[in-house]
This record gives C-alpha cells, sequence and structure tokens, in this order.
C-alpha cells in the first residue's frame, strides 16, 4: 500500500462516505489517492459491520421542577398538619387572648391534641395568656365543678392545678376565665368523645 498523496482522510470520515457516498470533498480525494481508496475498499468489504452508532441529543436538565416537590410537600405539612379539634381562644378584658386546651395522660403518655378518651384517662385543663397577666380559672365539666377554682400567672401552656376523668358519653370541658376573683369574665370550652 503506498502513502496517501496529501492529508489523510480519517478512517471515520471513510465509514461515514462509505455508508452515504455524500462528501464530495472525500469522493474527490480517494479518486486521486490509492492509499485512501484501498483504506475505503476495506471498508466496504468488512462484513463484520456495526450498526450506525446512534448519538442521542443531548437534553438540557431541568433541576428547578425537582424543587417543587418539597416545596409542594412542606405546603401541605403546614396545610394538612392535626391541629386539635376545638381549642378555645378568646380575649378576657384585663388578661388578654386567652387560649384554652387540655392535656391527657393515658398510662404514662401525655397528649396535647387528644380529643378521646378512654374509662381511667386522666385529664388536666391547660390555659395559654400573655406572661404579664394573672387569671382566675373555673373548670367545669358538664354540670360539675371538679376542680376549685384557682389564680394563675399566665404563660404558654400553664397547667391548671388538679386532675380529672371523664365518663358518660360527650364531655364539655368549659374554662371561665376573669382578671379578678368572681369578676366578669369569658369562657372557652373544648368537645371531649368517647373512643
Amino acid at each position: 500500500m503506498s502513502a496517501c498523496i496529501g492529508t489523510p482522510v480519517s478512517w471515520l470520515r471513510l465509514e461515514t462516505y462509505a455508508r452515504d457516498h455524500g462528501d464530495a470533498a472525500v469522493r474527490d480525494h480517494i479518486a486521486a489517492c490509492p492509499a485512501c481508496r484501498g483504506c475505503l475498499d476495506e471498508i466496504e468489504r468488512d462484513v463484520v459491520a456495526l450498526p450506525v452508532l446512534v448519538v442521542p441529543q443531548r437534553r438540557r436538565r431541568t433541576w428547578w421542577p425537582l424543587l417543587l416537590v418539597p416545596a409542594a410537600a412542606a405546603l401541605l405539612l403546614v396545610l394538612l398538619r392535626p391541629r386539635p379539634h376545638d381549642e378555645a381562644t378568646f380575649a378576657v378584658k384585663g388578661v388578654g387572648e386567652v387560649t384554652v386546651g387540655v392535656l391527657r395522660e393515658r398510662a404514662g403518655a401525655i397528649s396535647y391534641d387528644a380529643r378521646e378518651y378512654l374509662p381511667g384517662d386522666r385529664w388536666k385543663v391547660i390555659v395559654t395568656c400573655p406572661p404579664s397577666a394573672g387569671a382566675w380559672i373555673d373548670v367545669e365539666v358538664g354540670r360539675d365543678h371538679p376542680l376549685p377554682r384557682a389564680h394563675l400567672a399566665c404563660g404558654n401552656r400553664v397547667v391548671v392545678p388538679g386532675a380529672f376523668t371523664l365518663d358518660g358519653g360527650t364531655n364539655r370541658i368549659c374554662v371561665h376565665v376573669s382578671a379578678s376573683e368572681g369578676g366578669d369574665g369569658d369562657q372557652g370550652c373544648v368537645t371531649i368523645r368517647p373512643e
């Protein structure tokens, strides 16, 4: 085999030319160059031809939609998070905004968002009000007053002294709050149902 008459045509370019014979520069070169013509003949005689390599088009990666998934999940958690069923919030003159809730103790486990009971569950009332205030608290379950009237220094989730149990179906726990003993105030109620 002789040497190329100029710059040799690459093997890849010859393989491409063998497939479609469309490159005029390769056609002109192999017509004048016996070395490159010999390489083209060898390519065309090859019986173990591999399939044409298909190079996939490169797609642009768009990563910002991937951020939407965690953002949507976080939004759903905020919107669908369990909330106390009827924690009561109201304003009392001389005290400020008051939130009344309950906590349940069952076999040593404390739950702040329970609204169902079993026999033997113990309940406590919790009150949240501005820390600069104090409040008189009177707890009523149905027509009973299971806890003595108490004066509390306000704060977050202050536990009213004493505990009680529930029975007899649905119970409505109402907490009357006032700024002074025997004074006018307001009340908030929470409903607890049997499991």
